[in-house]
């Protein structure tokens, strides 16, 4: 389970201009790995994965009858180029019904497929029919709005436009079409095709920003308190289903406040962001992480038996770092539960209580000097 980060602009401000915020957009990360997750451990992924697998297999049928009709495929290449692609089609639609919900590589090769597919099969079509044939790309262009980031948008929508303009172009240098009705078949098509995935995209893209925001940590671009509420319970419910052991650490750079007073807030903001990343790359893997208080964190992790123990001592020698400018030593306390753990009964209460053992265990380790590990086991 990883822990979400999103990017930060000049302290969070906001673009100062319609061209500077379609900018950031399409410089804005996307997380595929979340997408992934959340598709997987939520009921709309398989919904998802249903409608992608029918609308291939409608695809599909469509250009199978295409073969039978007035404008179709015509011809032993176009008709074997049609079969084949309806063949790979239906494969690729069993995929989506009984594989999870792909991440990255994934959703990828299937847009471009998509894309690529489509016009294939197009160009084997009367021109007229191909032309017409482009709103396909619509279809499309939901998926990737959805799921593939602002480049990728930008790249479906310049290869589909460029494929619709070039059979609008053809069959206006076939002049078999009175040039006002094919400007307005293109045109009808270009907006179906270039519309809704930009506008859609930018949407989605600014109200998960300001969603996630809501839950993270502006500094440090981990979770906060609010963040981490529906988190932990997510991860004690795993912990329950994999038997595994479970911690709360709870970790405090020692003597912060010197960190400000001799080198100033802007570096004391350095400090802080520098144990964030090092805290994260130590134990997001096995559970979330947030940024509680000024220079505190809490971490919540599940693992084996014999590994929790490890990770929980190796927090100060992942903290530590030999060419750091200003060095900093942390208090940690953690709260560890075995499987057999009584505690395990309820989620929140585990949680609550835990929270706070593994709260007071740190001041137990600051009151004895700082830089040192105390755990117990509840």
């Amino acid at each position: 389970m990883s822990v979400s980060r999103t990017p930060r602009t000049r302290r969070g401000r906001a673009p100062d201009s319609a061209a500077a915020a379609i900018a950031l957009w399409f410089v804005q990360p996307h997380d595929y790995e979340w997408m992934k997750e959340f598709q997987n451990s939520h009921p709309s992924g398989k919904i998802i994965g249903i409608i992608v697998a029918l609308s291939v297999i409608n695809i599909s049928g469509m250009s199978l009858v295409s073969l039978f009709a007035d404008g179709g495929p015509t011809g032993p290449a176009a008709t074997a180029l049609t079969l084949t692609l309806c063949t790979v089609n239906l494969v690729i639609a069993v995929l989506w019904l009984v594989r999870p919900f792909p991440g990255r590589l994934g959703v990828v090769a299937f847009a471009i497929y998509a894309d690529l597919g489509v016009a294939a099969t197009l160009s084997v079509f009367d021109l007229q029919y191909a032309l017409i044939g482009c709103v396909l790309f619509a279809v499309i262009g939901a998926f990737v709005t959805f799921f593939l980031s602002p480049r990728w948008v930008v790249a479906h929508l310049v290869f589909t436009s460029a494929v619709a303009l070039t059979f609008t172009a053809a069959l206006y240098l076939r002049g078999e079409m009175e040039t006002l009705t094919l400007f307005v078949q293109a045109d009808v098509v270009l907006i179906a095709i270039m519309s809704v995935p930009v506008t859609t995209h930018i949407f989605l893209t600014t109200l998960s920003a300001d969603a996630r925001s809501s839950v993270l940590d502006p500094l440090t671009g981990l979770l906060n308190r609010r963040g981490l509420d529906a988190a932990l319970e997510d991860l004690w419910a795993q912990g329950q289903r994999e038997g595994q052991c479970a911690a709360v650490v709870v970790v405090d750079i020692d003597n912060f406040k010197s960190v400000n007073d001799i080198y100033g807030h802007d570096a004391g903001d350095a400090v802080i962001c520098r144990v964030a990343e090092r805290l994260t790359a130590h134990v997001a893997r096995f559970g979330v992480l947030g940024r509680t208080g000024g220079e505190e964190y809490l971490a919540a992790v599940v693992t084996s038996r014999l590994h929790i123990d490890a990770l929980i001592h190796g927090i100060r020698r992942a903290l530590h770092g030999e060419d750091d400018i200003i060095p900093v030593t942390v208090s940690v306390g953690a709260a560890i539960l075995y499987a057999e753990s009584s505690l395990w009964t309820t989620s929140t209460d585990t949680v609550r209580v835990a929270s706070r053992v593994a709260d007071s265990m740190m001041y137990e380790a600051k009151a004895a000097g700082g830089n040192r590990v105390v755990t117990t086991l509840i």
